[in-house]
């Protein structure tokens, strides 16, 4: 089930009740960047975020999460702008960042900075900044990695064994090793290196210039989002959230102010749907 609000989310986001969603999971606009749905400043965008987080912390439930997925940009090679930095000392601060969490789109090809000759090439990062309660849901398992060779054969050696590292610490790296053989796999580091490629080979030519990876999108809903909880997005886009939250058993609410994402975004969940209902049969 999903509802898809046409409108700004600052308008709409206060007709949601308090404590009613789950998780809220969005790709924000960025400041200083052209795109068809307009330009800020660092300024105004600071003005956005404090009243969308506004909003997002009231209509969260206790249990609940809120990911911000934010790219760093530059004025220019050598002048890094502050505001991801800002936004992130903020969280911490002010609400409670849970963890730093980075997604590396480590598929994305050459850009035209490959080759610059001062500075260095950044890479298709962008960090998910992730606020919440201390302990806001999360299910683990629906993350975990495969087992390697390497951890089987750790599993497999005394529990006595000791290891040192050169700062003194020790530690049993079978126990480590048979905690994640019992759940079935590992937990992820905090870098996420998922190869998305290009977001027009899932939403099309006619699809949002800037949108989320669906694989992003699938990650998170999986880890955050308890089963049959609501989702919510207050800058739908394209709709991507929409389409990983329905796969995973989710309910979604989107808020989008452009008409024709709003279009896109009906046609796609529209496909999700009658495809779940199939499966099922």
């Amino acid at each position: 089930m999903y509802t898809i609000h046409h409108g700004n989310c600052l308008d709409i986001l206060p007709t949601i009740p308090s404590g009613s969603i789950d998780a809220v999971i969005t790709d924000p606009p960025y400041p200083e960047i052209s795109r068809d749905y307009g330009r800020l400043t660092e300024d105004e965008w600071w003005a956005l975020m404090m009243g969308v987080c506004t909003e997002v912390r009231r209509v969260l439930k206790p249990t609940g999460s809120a990911v911000f997925i934010l790219q760093p940009n530059s004025r220019k090679v050598g002048s890094m702008r502050g505001w991801l930095w800002r936004f992130m000392w903020w969280v911490t601060t002010d609400w409670n960042m849970v963890q730093d969490v980075w997604w590396w789109n480590n598929s994305a090809p050459p850009t035209v900075h490959t080759h610059r000759t001062n500075g260095l090439t950044r890479p298709s990062a962008k960090a998910c900044v992730w606020a919440g309660n201390e302990k806001c849901h999360r299910n683990q398992g629906a993350i975990l990695l495969p087992l390697t060779e390497r951890m089987v054969r750790m599993a497999a050696t005394s529990d006595d064994e000791l290891l040192h590292k050169p700062s003194g610490f020790t530690w049993r790296e079978s126990r480590v090793a048979k905690t994640a053989v019992e759940r079935g796999g590992s937990t992820p580091f905090n870098v996420l290196p998922m190869g998305c490629g290009s977001t027009n080979e899932l939403i099309g030519r006619s699809g949002h210039g800037a949108g989320t990876p669906l694989k992003l999108a699938d990650w998170w809903t999986r880890y955050i989002v308890p089963t049959g909880g609501t989702v919510l997005d207050p800058f739908n886009g394209a709709g991507t959230m929409g389409v990983a939250a329905l796969q995973n058993g989710a309910h979604y609410i989107g808020i989008e102010q452009m008409a024709k994402y709003v279009d896109v975004t009906h046609e796609r969940l529209a496909k999700v749907q009658p495809a779940l209902a199939e499966a099922a049969d």
